[in-house]
């Protein structure tokens, strides 16, 4: 009986304890504090499903609560390392995340980080700016690295180690507080070796602009800007190193090879206060920043997942105070150091990261039909995640199905692979076409060489001119027409413009629209891999008719003043047939650009380029022969037009304010009269 009544309150308490347990987890699942972003295709940051879930914190461990972590470390056998400033030891849990052992040293003073291989422990201790290396199996003291005997150190360049990292050959990389010329390589014996991985100098433009007009004493005198130093370092099973620099925000992460090539993108989403860098095991490159924010790319460097936030001291599970280091397991865990609550946060991957990573891995593996089921199957969670339709193209492609890659690539507006794509479809297309194409380019040929003959033996050629004549006697059609002279011949063109009438302002003003409509055109079907679909096309079409206005008004009144002898309608006129060179060239350009790929982007731009120089031409000499002006008088004539424009434009924008802010007013003293009526 008293068995029984024992027993009671233990299977309460037991039940207890274990709702507690599996409501926590299920909470950490399904409810995570944050949200999770991936970015699109042009690098806009968007919503998505939560690709990891906080499981739990570590404070204590072993009995001891954790004072001053560092830095976490996870190796092969997924056996954890935890570096403790305050404690000056390591603590090394196993791969369920229980008490293993530590290691302290004697020799230890204020150690930062660690670094472990097959065989090897590597201690950084900052204080004595030495790493100690231990064994990894009997975790005896092996070797200790201090300042190497190199001339550079011996004149002063300080070693002041905090992160290292060691590849195959034993070779390694330490990051050193104040090493403006990058990480600092090593041999295994301690031996200086060279710099490597340094950022770009970045120097301000009026630092620039100044150092133009300084003598070399003051230049001399000048503050010198250094590099930024890189926060953090990780390498790979490839030796690929990779840096973080937390004083940056345009690319933090950089991946280099061992020439010291970096093979990340320019355009990398990242930000400022990036501490940490982890390569997990899908080749995947994890990063947090000071903030609270976890960041994943892939291994070509694009987002995949961030997530996180900052813990204001309300220690929720999941969010950050001052996270500082971090790392990954075989079982895609995350390990999160946060310095400000003393803690190590974890995270468990969902099953939506789980099919992302697993479909990477099969593409790698050469697995294709696989990657692309998983693929398929994150596109039916998430259909606007463009890293899907990406890798659900590259999937297409290698399988040969550059059709099926083109679409995927379409509706992820990824450039690389459409351009891929469309190269393998034209050269299939050549490949089974050839024939037609060379038939009918002799045909042309034949067809050419018949109208000469029948047109020299029957001179029917002088009767279509006739006709053609005639139907140049309509105004608008000659108009129309004489846009060729006018190329050919712009400086006469002129003086037939303002003195001769040649023109109407009805031609003009169809010029105008012909050019604002091939510009639609050009947006529409023009190559997307040269013309982005961007969804405010409107507006900018919309302010480049409300420029080229400014400039027509301007550039008249200017001249109005200046002695100009063009009068609005020559103005107005000579300007539409300066544009005249889009009609030529645009209807062309878009339709050449449908044959092309990244790879023959010169012969789209080129044309782009010309046609903008022959314009600005044309313009120039418009204004130089329309109102009778010398070279200089035109060129001062040109930055006074700019000069009007932009005050019209500040005009017009403060009536448009004040406009808005009266309308504004009136709605509100109609709406309270209603009420109170």
């Amino acid at each position: 009986m008293q068995k029984k009544r024992i027993l009671g309150p233990l299977r309460f308490v037991a039940a207890i304890v274990l709702f507690y347990f599996f409501t926590f987890h299920a909470y950490a699942a399904a409810d995570a504090p944050y949200y999770t972003y991936t970015s699109d295709s042009d690098g806009y940051i968007i919503k998505t499903q939560d690709a990891y879930t906080p499981v739990k914190q570590i404070s204590v461990i072993n009995g001891e609560k954790l004072e001053m972590p560092e830095h976490v470390f996870i190796d092969a056998q997924d056996y954890v390392y935890i570096t403790d400033s305050a404690k000056n030891k390591v603590y090394i849990l196993d791969n369920n995340y229980r008490y293993y052992r530590e290691l302290a040293s004697d020799k230890f003073s204020a150690i930062k980080s660690t670094f472990v291989t097959d065989e090897s422990i590597y201690v950084v201790d900052a204080s004595k700016s030495k790493i100690f290396i231990f064994n990894k199996e009997t975790f005896a003291f092996v070797q200790e690295i201090g300042k190497p005997d190199s001339p550079i150190f011996a004149e002063g360049y300080e070693f002041k180690p905090t992160h290292i990292a060691v590849d195959v050959r034993g070779n390694m990389y330490v990051r050193s507080t104040g090493s403006v010329n990058g990480l600092i390589m090593l041999s295994r014996d301690g031996e200086f070796i060279t710099f490597f991985g340094a950022n770009p100098l970045k120097v301000p433009f009026l630092d620039q602009l100044r150092s133009v007009f300084l003598t070399e004493v003051q230049e001399a005198k000048m503050e010198k800007v250094f590099p930024d130093v890189p926060s953090n370092i990780a390498i790979d099973k490839k030796g690929f190193i990779y840096t973080v620099t937390s004083s940056v925000e345009t690319n933090p992460i950089k991946k280099f090879n061992v020439s010291g090539t970096n093979y990340f993108p320019d355009g990398m989403v990242g930000s400022f206060a990036m501490e940490s860098v982890w390569i997990g095991k899908h080749n995947n490159v994890f990063s947090v920043s000071s903030e609270g924010w976890i960041y994943e790319y892939d291994t070509n460097g694009n987002l995949l997942f961030l997530f996180g936030g900052k813990d204001f001291n309300s220690s929720r599970l999941g969010l950050l105070n001052l996270p500082v280091s971090m790392a990954s397991n075989s079982s895609d865990e995350l390990l999160v150091v946060d310095q400000g609550t003393k803690l190590i946060q974890t995270y468990r991957s969902t099953e939506f990261a789980d099919a992302i990573h697993h479909a990477m891995d099969a593409y790698q593996d050469g697995d294709y039909t696989k990657s692309k089921e998983l693929w398929e199957y994150t596109l039916q969670r998430n259909s606007l995640f463009d890293n899907a339709h990406i890798g659900l193209g590259n999937a297409y492609l290698r399988e040969g199905d550059a059709s099926g890659a083109n679409d995927e690539y379409r509706d992820a507006q990824y450039n690389t692979g459409i351009s891929e794509a469309f190269w393998e479809i034209r050269q299939s297309w050549l490949q089974n076409n050839l024939d037609i194409v060379f038939t009918i380019f002799l045909a042309i040929l034949i067809i050419g060489y018949v109208h000469k003959f029948l047109n020299k033996k029957y001179g029917y050629g002088s009767r279509i001119t006739g006709q053609l004549r005639a139907v140049r006697r309509i105004k608008m059609i000659d108009d129309l027409l004489f846009i060729f002279t006018f190329l050919k011949q712009p400086l006469e063109a002129f003086y037939q413009i303002q003195y001769e009438n040649r023109v109407s302002r009805k031609s003009s003003t169809l010029i105008y629209l012909l050019v604002v409509i091939l510009c639609i055109v050009h947006y529409e079907y023009a190559n997307l891999l040269f013309v982005p679909k961007q969804g405010y096309f409107l507006n900018e079409l919309s302010v480049m008719i409300g420029l080229a206005a400014l400039w027509v008004l301007s550039n008249y009144l200017i001249c109005s003043i200046t002695d100009g002898e063009g009068k609005f309608k020559d103005v107005y006129n000579a300007t539409a047939y300066s544009l005249s060179p889009v009609l030529v060239i645009m209807p062309l350009l878009i339709l050449f650009s449908n044959g092309l790929t990244l790879e023959q982007s010169v012969f789209y731009h080129l044309p782009v380029q010309a046609m903008t120089i022959w314009i600005a031409f044309l313009m120039f000499f418009m204004i130089k022969d329309i109102h009778n002006y010398e070279v200089g008088e035109t060129v001062d004539v040109i930055f006074r037009s700019i000069f009007t424009m932009l005050i019209i434009a500040l005009f017009l924008f403060v009536f448009y304010s004040l406009g808005n802010q009266l309308v504004g007013f009136a709605q509100d003293v109609v709406t309270e009269a209603i009420n109170r009526w």
